[in-house]
């Protein structure tokens, strides 16, 4: 199968970002396909079957989604109507600032995180369809977004990364008001807990707060709590800290990074709480443990 590389499409290093509006024609197939960048989809007008996750979707104009790397998916075109598409494709570094403001949003980090996470189940829609008025909002952001990259003026890299926050803003409000009429109502509370834990994996190192995590199941923080034990055997705070410690095992057996820079890395802003978390955890201080794994390497 297909693996598209963001080096074919990413112009610039410094600017790992590319918009293009595509057509499929009628009754045309693309084969099913992945890729190493992020990519959003939003149908500009018709209709197509879409297949992912070994699940098959209509997508009508207005819907959006996004995939994350490593995801197959393909396309099939009507025979009525030929089907536009934007396709925004950028690199997970792209605003790797900004993306820690953004993430201490609910709404994004649920449009943008959970979301994907939950397409595996059958119950849950992966597409968001939005409303007229938002499709049009939207539409405009990217239309914009499109002229500038294509036309390069002066500026346009600062006009395509305001915009393009604007966007992921405004697609996470949407999703939030929406919610209530899609089928994510249907998640179980055993797929909101396995997202929930997903989202922990990958994002041991930011500080996470019960409050956020609850907000973004629908839940109170005690069910939020009751549930994440049951499922977990450990509270939020005792699995981010198992989660940073096995990352900072991992970094002592394969690094000569220092400790302080390794704890600093994983999310720890205090060493000497990294070292009691990490020989609660393994039994031994980080440089014992380096020592074990690496008896060659000087700390």
């Amino acid at each position: 199968m297909t693996i598209y590389k963001g080096a074919n499409f990413f112009q610039q290093n410094d600017f790992p970002f590319h918009i293009h509006r595509y057509t499929i024609q009628k009754g045309e197939h693309i084969p099913s396909h992945t890729h190493d960048f992020v990519e959003l989809v939003f149908v500009l007008e018709g209709s197509a079957i879409h297949e992912m996750t070994g699940h098959t979707y209509k997508l009508s104009a207005g819907d959006v989604f996004v995939l994350e790397p490593q995801v197959y998916h393909s396309y099939t075109c009507s025979q009525e109507q030929e089907v536009t598409v934007y396709n925004v494709l950028f690199d997970a570094s792209f605003l790797q600032r900004e993306m820690e403001v953004l993430q201490q949003m609910p709404s994004f980090v649920n449009f943008f995180y959970l979301v994907p996470f939950l397409r595996k189940s059958q119950s849950f829609v992966p597409f968001h369809p939005l409303q007229p008025s938002q499709k049009l909002q939207i539409q405009s952001h990217l239309q914009t977004i499109y002229d500038e990259y294509r036309q390069r003026r002066e500026g346009y890299q600062l006009v395509i990364k305001t915009r393009w926050i604007e966007c992921l803003v405004w697609l996470s409000r949407f999703h939030h008001e929406n919610r209530k009429s899609m089928q994510s109502s249907a998640v179980s509370d055993k797929e909101w807990m396995d997202s929930i834990i997903h989202f922990v994996e990958t994002h041991y190192y930011q500080p996470l707060t019960l409050q956020q995590l609850s907000q973004l199941c629908g839940m109170s923080i005690s069910s939020f709590t009751a549930k994440f034990k049951e499922t977990t055997g450990l509270s939020l705070l005792d699995y981010k800290h198992m989660v940073q410690i096995r990352h900072a095992a991992q970094l002592l057996r394969t690094s000569n990074s220092k400790v302080l820079d390794i704890a600093l890395e994983v999310g720890f802003n205090d060493v000497s709480f990294f070292n009691r978390m990490f020989r609660k955890h393994i039994g031994q201080t980080p440089k014992e443990y380096r020592r074990r794994e690496q008896p060659t390497t000087n700390d």
